[in-house]
């Protein structure tokens, strides 16, 4: 019985750092925000734009020309995708 509830806890354990150190969930959950951005490129309504910190957001849908400034959504979270890759 100790055997069986000391496995089931070293298996819950493994459970719960893998969680949260390997596979954090909650970098699926986007996180949005809002900002007025310059557009750099266009291609085929797709847009990729510079925010004010200089970090290239691509694939915004936009009709606008190069040098443009547009307000735009994207996930704040790509930022630091991006920087860990």
């Amino acid at each position: 019985m100790n055997e069986k509830l000391l496995a089931v806890g070293g298996i819950a354990a493994a459970i719960i750092i893998m969680a949260t150190l390997v596979f954090p969930f909650w970098n699926l959950i986007p996180s949005m925000v809002t900002e007025k951005v310059k557009v750099v490129y266009v291609e085929a309504g797709k847009c990729t734009v510079e925010t004010n910190d200089g970090f290239l957001i691509r694939g915004i849908p936009c009709n606008a020309q190069i040098g443009d400034n547009i307000t735009a959504s994207y996930d704040v979270k790509v930022k630091d995708r991006e920087h860990k890759i």
